[in-house]
């Protein structure tokens, strides 16, 4: 390998015993010189595992060919590890590999969060001094639309207060964030039209029966349009457009059995490669028909056990992050002392996320970066 990893916890609250995961890529290029990226998958409750194994970790998870074997790992062409150094949290407490030693805190919300958040890398950087001049950015999707922007603004009090040390702070970037109830549950109508996947006579009905308003229908007859966008659309990849719902080679056959679209949409993204594991797209985007709105926040085991969440399997990931040797090897704590297995999100118990308006975000002597974006192909 031509990168160094460090992996290990960083204690946010010594008298609850509350500990943050955390697995750090060093840059493949210039590591005293390129950014420092922190990233936070969303959720909520999502571990950032999901984007080290799946996304744009150094490495390329190849499964077993036996059941319940380690998956093979093949070094990542294109992992953001090429440009950076990225650091890998579990956040908050209850997480993937991070947990408490009271189970009170596991029950959260944003603002604590990113508080933990904040006072976790304020500790990572005093552990690590030789990056702090390095440039700071914040990243993350899904539910780290609210995520990340709340823990810039701790970030941005903490250097307006002289917090020390002081970080190199310059931006933020959110991918397929979640933002409110009504925008984000009003995209899936116009964005599936959009992309061609319903009529302009169907668009144009339950435009005019829901007057816009797609994520809670008032009529009986707008309900009836919707069901109508929800059956053309039935048996699509809606995290992915272009790519179909199985995971592996040997998977022929989508997991509907009632498809509705061209046949053709099978195929769609269908690979020879070995890795057709990077196809998996749990925690990329909120789920279909889950608008976030105030109050509780369902996470993603609640919906999975109310609802069916299509083309997700978290399988190579579970089992690599349960394996024992892997867990030494790591430094996480064993299975048996968190009392939980790893499955993504498993231990996140609940989550009651309260809605502030947020503050413009600031930095002094500066300009501060900020950039969404939103995948074409995906919902």
């Amino acid at each position: 390998m031509r990168f160094d990893d460090w992996c290990r916890y960083v204690t946010v609250d010594p008298s609850n015993g509350r500990n943050l995961f955390y697995y750090f890529v060093e840059s493949e290029g210039n590591p005293s010189q390129d950014p420092v990226v922190l990233w936070l998958n969303g959720g909520p409750g999502c571990s950032s595992f999901d984007g080290f194994v799946y996304e744009h970790g150094p490495f390329n998870f190849e499964a077993a060919e036996i059941s319940e074997g380690l998956p093979q790992l093949h070094l990542n062409p294109y992992s953001w590890s090429k440009v950076s150094n990225i650091l890998y949290l579990d956040s908050p407490a209850g997480v993937g590999l991070s947990y408490s030693k009271n189970k009170s805190d596991y029950t959260t919300g944003d603002l604590k969060t990113a508080s933990d958040s904040h006072t976790f890398l304020l500790k990572w950087f005093e552990l690590y001094p030789e990056f702090l001049a390095n440039p700071f950015f914040i990243t993350g999707e899904s539910y780290a639309g609210v995520y990340v922007p709340t823990l810039a603004y701790e970030v941005a009090k903490g250097i307006d207060a002289g917090t020390k040390p002081i970080l190199n702070f310059k931006g933020y970037m959110v991918g397929n964030g979640v933002t409110d109830e009504v925008f984000d549950g009003n995209a899936l109508v116009p964005f599936v039209h959009g992309m061609g996947l319903i009529s302009d006579d169907l668009f144009e009905e339950v435009t005019n029966e829901c007057k816009g308003n797609y994520y809670n229908p008032l009529s009986e007859t707008c309900e009836s349009q919707l069901a109508k966008v929800d059956m053309a659309v039935e048996g699509l990849n809606i995290y992915n457009i272009l790519e179909p719902c199985y995971h592996s080679s040997p998977t022929k056959e989508p997991k509907y059995d009632k498809i509705k679209l061209p046949s053709s949409f099978w195929q769609l993204g269908e690979t020879d490669r070995p890795l057709a594991v990077r196809k998996r797209m749990f925690g990329r985007a909120w789920p279909l028909r889950a608008p976030v709105r105030d109050g509780i926040v369902p996470t993603w085991p609640q919906l999975l056990s109310s609802q069916v969440v299509p083309c997700t399997d978290d399988e190579v990931a579970t089992i690599w992050l349960n394996n024992q040797a892997v867990r030494k090897a790591i430094h996480a704590e064993e299975v048996r002392f968190l009392n939980s297995l790893w499955n993504n999100s498993q231990n996140f118990l609940k989550s009651c996320y309260p809605y502030d308006p947020w503050n413009t975000i600031g930095k002094p002597g500066g300009s501060l970066g900020v950039m969404y974006w939103q995948n074409q192909i995906q919902s």
